[in-house]
């Protein structure tokens, strides 16, 4: 975890978290973090080993002490979430759980399986996919005991981005025209959503696009997508 310091008077005790998905690091958040850097606020980015521990233990041995940490040190009037993929997740199982007195700003999940994964329900049982993805990919189905189903509506203000451009043709058959070659557009829709859009994008570099990043900004400070988004 590590953060950075606001020049935004009007933001400088706001901070916005970053969580990456599976068989990432924080790495691949850098970009969201030097925009909102750039926009004013403190950022701090949370990582979690993805593919060896499950989200359980993730919220319980990493999220929660690094927020417990950073709120102790930092006293911030607001922690703002942005995730990517598996990270939105992550955050709803921490958020389902936080005490209701902790400063929760607003969240943007980028490319969540908020319903779970076809494709997790296809690979779950293949020892590849478990030696690539480890344990987590036992929850990720779409079935009603999957973690995600299980996690209830959306706590607090939350905007969701979905991409709908699918990269990656291997999957395509399984999850049909609207996805993003990983997570269907449909599959982000969950109870509670603040605001829902879709963009021009592919899973695995989404939250690398300036549209995207630009987007989320506008949501952390707004509580509403901008009016280019598509619902």
């Amino acid at each position: 975890m590590s953060t950075a310091m606001s020049l935004n008077p009007e933001r400088r005790n706001e901070i916005v978290v970053l969580i990456h998905g599976l068989g990432r690091s924080s790495c691949s958040m850098l970009r969201a973090g030097f925009w909102f850097q750039k926009a004013g606020y403190r950022v701090a980015y949370i990582s979690y080993p993805s593919r060896t521990i499950s989200i359980a233990a993730a919220v319980k041995n990493h999220v929660a002490p690094s927020l417990e940490k950073l709120a102790h040190r930092t006293d911030p009037s607001k922690f703002h979430f942005v995730t990517h993929s598996l990270g939105g997740i992550i955050y709803r199982a921490w958020a389902a759980q936080a005490e209701a007195d902790y400063p929760l700003g607003r969240s943007v999940l980028i490319a969540p399986p908020n319903n779970g994964s076809e494709i997790a329900d296809r690979v779950r049982h293949w020892p590849i996919a478990r030696a690539l993805m480890g344990p987590v990919i036992q929850e990720l189905g779409t079935d009603e005991n999957s973690t995600p189903r299980s996690l209830g509506p959306a706590i607090g203000e939350v905007g969701v981005i979905m991409g709908d451009q699918a990269k990656l043709p291997f999957f395509r058959h399984w999850l049909g025209p609207q996805s993003d070659g990983v997570v269907t557009v449909a599959g982000g829709k969950i109870e509670g959503l603040k605001d829902f859009c879709v963009m021009p994008a592919g899973h695995a570099l989404i939250m690398w696009r300036p549209r995207i990043l630009k987007a989320a900004e506008h949501f952390i400070r707004e509580g509403c997508f901008p009016a280019s988004c598509r619902r």
